[in-house]
């Protein structure tokens, strides 16, 4: 016995899910819709299988090979244009010598094909069809049998006023090879139009069997969906590959699930999956292979493919995605969403129900989707964002995405010049600097590794060793972290804006050409950056102080393990006695040691090598703007005269400082590089490199002799208010329009954003570049007054809104 496998429907109504896939590959909990049917045949005996194949016929190809792993001789036949169900099958007429049966690859049954087979052979038909019984015949061919069985009428696709029965055929047939010399070769011809109506008309033996068991076309989402419910409710006599934990509930192997995890069910977790902290996995969820649903999320009668990373704390709700999705934290999917191959979802997102989401679709975070998102070009951000290129890893920042850009990079920056890498400690910082090297020598660059670094000390090296710039890659390695490559100019700075859309118009186009193997980049390790860079600033630092009298300080410093063989040669060259403390190596908290200990002052030193945050002796921890302000107080004492820059949002306090120093303080845009430009007589600044920030303190620590604590207290009385308020993005501009508008009258600088001046202070509205959101900034004598300014500019953006 031979059988015919259909499999060549598009699939339409099922997309997204048949984008990239033709409808019998459509997976049915972890499985192919159409492996269920060679199962089937292979059970009942039927082992040389015909496939007839037209869209994506390489996907089925590749998947089921010559069918020996499935106990089948599979033979594939592909048809160029489409020839209808009987004309599909007439393709493979060759093949079929004997008495043989037609089934569809994208409907899921558990009929008892050798019963059929056996009413086939004892009719002696020509023409046998399988039937069942459905309580809505109106999506397929109804069929009347007289009590011989034999077919006296059927009709495609009825109205209501013409259903006569319930009893419908299943487009599963068995056939005589001689009915296909009814059907004309290369044609489009059809079994319920035009075979089965002569078959009837001229009485050549068209029976119908009615079978008993499951049978499910799948048609549509909804029906697509319900199927797989019906297999873990046990309707249909299948395979379920996993171990039935309790009723309904099937894991497989290699699931990682947390014992604070709750699973609901029924249910099936599909190999590989990883469930979290407090994920709740409800009733009716299919997931497949490699998924990670991370802390806190919830999912209902939801289908997942294969590797879609769920992040924290989202809410699916009688959603399908299909593979690769990137969902990201706090997103609501609607009941009757339908998501499509490697699509991003951004932070806060939701999507309304039955909205579909076509693949390779990227959202902004907060986005809103009211209606399908089938057409147009990505909704992503751009790739460079206000810190570089970053992302999540190994999800938005990939070996594959930076291997990419690595390419773009070099070839549009540095053709045949040299370039360093650089990178933060972690395994995964340390990949990406890898994949970078190879890329950049792939297109030309020659490479220059620095080893493990951190900004600030790869920007020292650019600037002494003569580079056209260099990448350096920073990660913490904390669980929810974002890994950022920064792109460096010759000078050490950030690249310009200029550059970025340069390298991000070849990394799109993907404008860039490798070089000939005579050409490849050379690559040479220059680990010793690093402590020069320490040692060089601590010279500096330590020259200055021994011009001036200064007294023993002490200090207690929390940084990352992999920092203290670095940092504290630095503060024994500047004669500080420095006590290294870390989350757990004391039992105190930090504040609460730093009393204990008698230090001067205690800081907290971050990954990048570029922040850092102020402990007075007192255990305070010292508020960001009125560090900012002793910062520049400390840097404006060391450098008198200078010029320094300062971004349009740091404390007007500023200019009066600079002022009685005989300095002077160039406003700029937020960006460091903007900041960087403006500050004269020196390539660091205390904003963006730590060490010398902390140089600069204990500098001027020495020079008044007085604790930190009181030094702050002499500030004059200043506050500032920040808020964040949601906008989107394509409403931006009508923001800053209404907001020119309606404040006509009040005084406004534009230099980065809008800063507007009123009697009790200044706002200051800016739009972020990365997110849908304004930073809105006050500043005032009084705290509730800078309250009041914010307020009022976000009811203002507010009533845009509405």
């Amino acid at each position: 016995m031979k059988a015919v496998i259909m499999a060549g429907g598009k699939g339409t109504r099922l997309r997204p899910l048949t984008c990239h896939l033709p409808k019998p590959m459509v997976p049915l909990i972890g499985r192919p819709c159409m492996a269920y049917i060679v199962e089937l045949l292979q059970k009942h005996g039927i082992r040389d299988i015909a496939v007839t194949m037209q869209y994506k016929p390489e996907v089925i190809r590749d998947y089921f090979g010559d069918g020996q792993a499935f106990g089948v001789n599979m033979h594939y036949f592909e048809e160029t244009s489409p020839l209808g169900t009987a004309g599909s099958v007439k393709n493979a007429h060759e093949f079929l010598d004997d008495t043989f049966i037609v089934i569809s690859g994208d409907s899921l049954t558990d009929f008892d094909l050798s019963e059929a087979i056996a009413f086939h052979k004892k009719k002696q038909a020509q023409a046998t069809l399988i039937l069942t019984h459905v309580s809505h015949p109106l999506e397929y061919g109804v069929v009347m049998t007289n009590d011989k069985s034999q077919i006296v009428r059927f009709l495609e696709k009825p109205s209501w006023g013409e259903v006569f029965s319930d009893t419908v055929n299943t487009g599963i047939y068995i056939l005589e090879p001689e009915t296909l010399e009814r059907v004309p070769l290369n044609q489009a011809f059809d079994f319920s139009q035009h075979l089965f109506p002569a078959l009837l008309q001229d009485n050549q033996g068209l029976y119908g069997y009615v079978s008993s068991g499951y049978w499910s076309d799948i048609g549509n989402l909804q029906q697509y969906r319900q199927t797989q419910f019906d297999m873990l409710d046990g309707k249909v006599q299948i395979h379920i590959a996993g171990t039935q934990i309790k009723p309904g509930v099937y894991i497989a192997e290699g699931v990682e699930t947390s014992l604070s995890a709750h699973i609901v069910g029924p249910a099936y977790i599909g190999t590989g999956t990883t469930l979290e902290d407090d994920v709740e996995i409800g009733e009716y969820c299919i997931i497949g292979q490699n998924n990670r649903v991370s802390k806190g999320s919830k999912l209902t009668r939801s289908v997942l493919w294969d590797h879609n990373h769920i992040a924290e704390h989202n809410e699916l709700t009688g959603s399908t995605l299909t593979s690769r999705i990137v969902c990201k934290e706090a997103s609501n999917l609607g009941d009757g969403s339908v998501i499509g191959n490697h699509v991003v979802i951004g932070a806060k997102s939701h999507i309304q129900p039955n909205v579909k989401i076509w693949p390779y679709k990227q959202l902004r975070d907060k986005t809103s989707l009211h209606t399908s998102y089938i057409w147009g070009d990505n909704a992503s951000k751009s790739l460079f964002k206000a810190q570089g290129v970053s992302g999540i890893p190994n999800l938005d920042l990939t070996p594959e995405l930076v291997a990419k850009f690595a390419t773009a990079y070099g070839a549009t920056v540095a053709p045949h010049q040299t370039l360093t890498v650089s990178s933060s400690p972690h395994a995964f910082a340390r990949l990406l600097r890898r994949t970078l090297t190879a890329s950049l020598q792939s297109v030309g660059t020659h490479v220059i590794d620095l080893g493990d670094a951190f900004a600030p000390a790869a920007s020292f090296a650019i600037r002494h060793l003569g580079t056209v710039g260099g990448i350096h890659i920073d990660f913490s390695g904390k669980e929810n972290g974002v890994c950022c490559l920064s792109c460096i100019d010759a000078a050490g700075l950030p690249i310009p804006k200029s550059t970025e859309r340069k390298v991000e118009n070849s990394f799109v186009q993907e404008d860039y050409a490798r070089v000939s193997m005579a050409q490849i980049g050379n690559y040479s390790e220059q680990f010793h950056w690093f402590q020069t860079y320490i040692n060089a600033l601590a010279q500096e630092i330590a020259a200055e102080r021994d011009t001036q009298t200064h007294q023993p300080l002490r200090v207690i410093v929390e940084a990352s393990p992999w920092l203290q063989p670095i940092i504290f040669p630095y503060f024994e060259k500047l004669g500080l006695e420095a006590i290294h403390v870390t989350t757990t190596s004391t039992q105190e908290p930090f504040q609460r040691f730093l009393p204990l200990s008698g230090a001067n002052f205690g800081l907290r030193l971050h990954d990048d090598g570029k922040s850092m945050q102020l402990v007075t002796e007192k255990g305070d921890v010292v508020d960001g703007d009125l560090q900012t302000v002793f910062l520049y107080l400390c840097y404006l004492h060391s450098r008198p005269g200078t010029t320094i820059g300062a971004p349009v949002s740091a404390p007007h306090l500023l200019e009066s400082i600079a002022e009685g120093l005989g300095a002077t303080i160039v406003r700029t845009k937020e960006g460091s590089r903007a900041v960087l430009e403006a500050t004269h007589e020196t390539s660091m600044h205390p904003l963006f490199d730590a060490l010398f920030a902390i140089g600069l303190v204990i500098l001027h620590l020495d020079r008044t002799g007085v604790p930190l604590s009181e030094l702050l207290s002499l500030f004059p009385s200043f506050h500032l208010h920040r808020e964040q308020i949601d906008c989107p993005w394509d409403y931006k501009g009508q923001v800053m329009r209404s907001m020119m508008e309606r404040t006509k009258d009040t005084r406004v600088e534009l230099l980065d954003g809008m800063k507007f001046y009123h009697d009790t202070g200044w706002v200051l509205l800016l739009p972020d570049a990365d997110d849908p959101v304004f930073q809105v900034v006050a500043q005032s004598t009084d705290l509730d007054q800078a309250q009041t300014l914010v307020h009022a500019y976000r009811e203002h953006i507010l009533n845009v809104l509405q």
